[in-house]
């Protein structure tokens, strides 16, 4: 597919500023569905950015930088698989497969960040400590600005050659090779549902996973349907229990009054 320059400055652009937004707007758009979808909506495909994007979500959940730890930067990965499926042709399964050694290799740059912006902490604490307010703004743009050059310049170098690199290896490798890796993409989708099946009460709520199952399987029903079976499911299963709350709270304090007044009455007849 061809990329005109206008897309692939766009998408370098999005590149620097998806770190910026993590840390600073948060906004939400710095998450790998989103980046995916932005990258696959500037090159004229959002099916392949939606299932790039999409599947390296499913592999960010329950993960996270707690305590300034770093891991796979899955937003960068979606960028660079969403691009490079899209400009090479290749299947969106193959993204996600060049997409993940991306994310891996990025979490070495993510430490030499967090390395380096520890050098303008420092200096904003010594300046706060001698009461010169006005540079704390400069260093806080300083590990801004560090932080967006992070994702920027892999994401830069990968779309500049990334592409040309690409081509070059679908050409040398074997296609038997670029079957497996199809194959394996592929698999991955089911891999990060099962991370999901892992973080959920599973086992309480295997109906609804059954009926799911059996409208996309058999009744091939779509994902939105069942989606809205389920919105529906849950709403009523929270209106059944919020009222089972309520009469509960109120035979409570039924019997909480019963009991007060059996205690006020037997007081009066002893006082008597």
């Amino acid at each position: 597919m061809h990329i005109a320059l206008w897309q692939i400055i766009l998408v370098i652009l999005f590149g620097f500023f998806m770190n910026y937004e993590r840390w600073v707007t948060a906004l939400g758009l710095w998450q790998a569905l989103m980046c995916g979808l932005i990258t696959g909506l500037i090159l004229g495909d959002v099916q392949t950015g939606l299932f790039v994007g999409g599947t390296l979500q499913l592999m960010t959940l329950g993960i996270s930088s707690f305590g300034g730890a770093s891991i796979p930067d899955y937003p960068t990965a979606a960028i660079v698989g969403t691009y490079l499926a899209i400009a090479t042709g290749a299947s969106g399964s193959l993204g996600i497969t060049i997409g993940i050694p991306v994310a891996i290799v990025m979490v070495q740059l993510d430490v030499l960040n967090k390395t380096i912006n520890i050098y303008f902490q420092h200096r904003a604490e010594k300046d706060a400590k001698e009461g010169i307010y006005s540079r704390l703004g400069l260093w806080q743009w300083c590990g801004n600005i560090l932080t967006m050059l992070s994702t920027g310049i892999p994401i830069l170098l990968a779309i500049v050659f990334g592409q040309k690199l690409v081509q070059r290896l679908f050409e040398i490798i074997p296609h038997w090779l670029l079957s497996g890796l199809q194959v394996a993409g592929g698999l991955l989708p089911a891999v990060g549902l099962g991370l999901l099946l892992k973080t959920m009460p599973v086992k309480a709520q295997w109906p609804a996973l059954l009926v799911g199952f059996v409208l996309t399987a058999y009744l091939k029903v779509p994902i939105l349907g069942v989606a809205l079976l389920a919105v529906a499911w849950a709403f009523i299963n929270f209106t059944n229990e919020k009222k089972k709350h309520d009469l509960e709270m109120r035979l409570s304090h039924s019997s909480l009054r019963n009991v007060s007044q059996l205690s006020n009455g037997g007081g009066i007849e002893g006082d008597e």
